[in-house]
């Protein structure tokens, strides 16, 4: 069902949880904000947020045992989204597989994408792009901008669905809610709303769209996949002003007219979600295909630098993040112990590097995987439970096979 902004604006409870979407769009001009298409919606699991802080401190000024007044500090605009593994299994190998807002989430972390008979992702080059995201509730939404991946935590249990755990940061990040207008704008560049509080629903920069009185149809002004950018606001008019040429389809006068955050008319997304069910996991060291893996996860950082130290700015200054730091790639696995793992345990002790294939999904047909030819684990404790089965940890850390190979983790969708 399309969402309804005359619903969303008349209806007087509270915002409903369940309505939250996220879009990513890859960023033409590093911080310049760019609107969602319907393909840039991904499906995401509950928790997902972008969040913004303005810290401060109490001044520290002497003037007795009160305090006075604040000291400001730079903004903080971060953003987490945990999501399945989601992938289109009845399309040939290709873009089409995987969901475009996921496509871009792997650029930004790894830094390369190639597109072959799959799409395949690796850190060959250093992460160099930003993108727009947004939250969109119902009566509100968050427009960042500015955007990089900072971390994806990897999770392949044995008995549930897969998932990915993003989390970055971002230059900047807008609330946007939902307004309306009874007055007749066309000819000009103004929305008036009904209310003068309304506008403070609209910050300076903002993207929205103008909706017609059925709260479904987009206005010419603002025709699906388009929209405005807020240029200025008067919180004691109401008057909102937008960039573009001057309005020609935003009467309110007869039937009211709604300014809204921007969103896709029709959304798609992915909706397969792989599991643990269907895959397998090779070691080398272990003599290949593993019998049973308890679970495995992988956990890809960044530690990029952000440009929060320029002076005259009160957040991320551009180029907003500098790779500075080594990517790290942390593995661990958890097996059962067996004779064939105390061999494996004798490995390890002598710091042997392990390649390590990880396919979920089956192999013949779409699956994602991740290769890493150069893992060397930590010598892992091992305790004994009271009963069962006695499950070892292994915790380990990727290498580049060879100097300048770049070759940490791969990751492919093929």
């Amino acid at each position: 069902m399309a969402k309804n902004f005359a619903n969303i604006y008349n209806r007087t409870g509270d915002s409903i949880a369940l309505n939250q979407k996220f879009f990513a769009v890859k960023e033409i001009t590093k911080g310049l904000i760019v609107g969602p298409a319907n393909d840039d919606f991904f499906f995401t699991k509950d928790g997902g947020a972008i969040t913004h802080t303005h810290p401060k401190e109490s001044s520290s000024h002497r003037s007795g045992r009160h305090n006075t007044d604040i000291i400001r500090k730079k903004k903080v605009t971060e953003w987490n989204i945990p999501t399945f593994v989601n992938i289109d299994v009845d399309v040939a190998a290709g873009i089409t597989e995987v969901e475009k807002g996921i496509q871009l989430l792997w650029e930004s972390l790894l830094g390369k994408a190639t597109i072959s008979s799959g799409v395949i992702f690796d850190s060959t080059t250093d992460p160099d792009i930003t993108f727009s995201l947004f939250e969109n509730g119902d009566k509100w939404a968050h427009q960042a901008f500015g955007c990089a991946v900072e971390s994806n935590a990897i999770s392949l249990p044995g008995d549930g669905e897969a998932g990915f755990e993003w989390s970055g940061r971002g230059a900047d990040r807008k609330r946007v809610g939902v307004g309306r207008s009874d007055a007749d704008n066309n000819a000009g560049n103004t929305i008036t709303l009904q209310a003068a509080t309304e506008a403070k629903r609209f910050p300076v920069g903002s993207l929205v769209m103008i909706i017609e009185a059925d709260g479904l149809t987009r206005s010419a002004d603002t025709a699906p996949g388009t929209y405005r950018t807020v240029t200025a606001r008067d919180t004691g008019t109401g008057v909102v002003t937008l960039d573009g040429a001057a309005l020609a389809d935003a009467d309110g006068s007869g039937t009211p007219v709604y300014l809204a955050y921007a969103e896709p008319d029709a959304p798609v997304g992915i909706a397969n979600i792989q599991t643990g069910l269907v895959g397998s996991i090779s070691v080398d060291g272990l003599g290949g295909i593993v019998g049973c893996v308890r679970s495995a996860s992988v956990t890809l950082t960044n530690n990029h630098e952000y440009v929060d130290y320029c002076y005259g700015t009160d957040a991320l200054a551009s180029p907003f993040f500098v790779p500075g730091g080594r990517l790290n790639v942390e593995t661990e696995l958890e097996l059962n112990l067996n004779d064939l793992l105390i061999e494996f345990l004798d490995d390890l002790e002598e710091f042997t590097a392990q390649d390590i294939d990880m396919i979920l999904g089956d192999a013949t047909t779409r699956h994602f995987k991740m290769d890493l030819p150069k893992t060397i684990f930590d010598v892992p404790s091992v305790s004994v439970p009271s009963e069962g089965s006695i499950p070892v940890t292994f915790s380990g850390m990727g290498f580049q096979t060879a100097l300048d190979n770049a070759d940490e983790v791969t990751v492919s969708y093929l």
